[in-house]
């Protein structure tokens, strides 16, 4: 019989797959772990109908299987990983889809971690990943570590992607706690990019200064109501306000490789169910530090990586999400 994780929400779920990169999810889950004062629960995910080689047709698997006692070798290598990282670790063999199973799980946690290792686009095309859909579907926070986190150097500030500003308060409340927890900066990242005509009008004497200038007010406004929804020490976090015209995605991007982790909103979208848009899509594979995708606490980045986005009024909303 599979392992059955008891519920408690008092616990860091990271999934391991024999890879480098399951390896980092594993040491950034224990980091949190030990942070939060959590247990660290690891998980391999054993689909029950995966060949034990490529060359092997479908066949049935269970926990004592070849495929079983690989999962338990894995689980035994990443355990292996964290041993003298303080955290308090328990190893857990599963059967079922990975992206279903592990979105299942989630809800059992406060935070699910997973790896991803870099591999071609012509690869990622043809095997796909569960990230994407573990992403959209997530019921608690979801981080996503690159292989090679952690880097050298890397800047002790945490960086905040806002869609809407006047939306996303709860998000500029979580990276303020964040920030507070990790004794880090917070930046406030909000980028616009428009197209056509919109962007020829936008870019003309005081349109681009004004659209700037607005956006920077409404994100003053969302951090200092976040902060008075804050503890005390979350709410005196060193938090700066960005405010570029580029793409959204590029900037995000960019803005990772300065960053110890980036964090977006995910919204729940039609009949309640999570979707992930094609900037949040194309952040999570190329951003160079883990990024944390926040279930219904902000609008989702929509449309595809080069969707527009920017300030929203009562009496002036953004061009909408448009392609270049």
């Amino acid at each position: 019989m599979a392992e059955v994780i008891k519920g408690t929400r008092n616990l860091v779920l990271a999934g391991v797959d024999g890879t480098e990169a399951g390896i980092a999810a594993a040491r950034y889950g224990a980091a949190e772990a030990v942070r939060s004062g959590s247990a660290l629960h690891l998980v391999y995910v054993v689909d029950p109908y995966a060949p034990p080689l490529p060359t092997w047709p479908p066949a049935h698997t269970d926990p004592d299987s070849r495929m079983g006692k690989l999962g338990r070798a894995i689980l035994a290598e990443a355990e292996e990983a964290v041993a003298n990282s303080g955290a308090v670790v328990s190893t857990y063999l599963l059967l079922g889809k990975p992206s279903a199973v592990l979105a299942q799980e989630a809800a059992r946690a406060r935070l699910l971690v997973l790896g991803d290792q870099p591999r071609a686009r012509f690869d990622r095309i043809i095997t796909s990943s569960i990230i994407g859909p573990v992403a959209a579907h997530s019921p608690v926070p979801m981080v996503v570590v690159p292989a090679a986190w952690p880097r050298e150097g890397s800047p002790h500030e945490i960086v905040v992607g806002v869609h809407d500003p006047a939306a996303s308060i709860a998000l500029v409340r979580r990276g303020l706690e964040v920030a507070a927890a990790r004794g880090a900066r917070l930046r406030l990242l909000h980028a616009w990019h428009t197209f056509g005509a919109y962007q020829d009008y936008l870019t003309v004497g005081s349109e681009e200064q004004a659209w700037t200038e607005r956006a920077e007010r409404e994100l003053s406004v969302a951090l200092e109501t976040a902060r008075a929804e804050c503890g005390p020490e979350a709410a005196a976090v060193d938090a700066r306000i960005e405010v570029v015209h580029a793409q959204t995605a590029y900037a995000l991007v960019e803005a990772s490789r300065r960053a110890e982790l980036l964090i977006l909103g995910r919204a729940r979208q039609f009949l309640g169910f999570g979707h992930l848009g094609g900037t949040a899509r194309a952040v999570l594979r190329e951003s160079s530090c883990p990024v944390e995708i926040d279930p219904h606490v902000a609008p989702a980045f929509e449309g595809d990586a080069g969707a527009t986005v920017g300030p929203t009024t009562a009496n002036n909303r953004s061009a909408g999400a448009g392609r270049r």
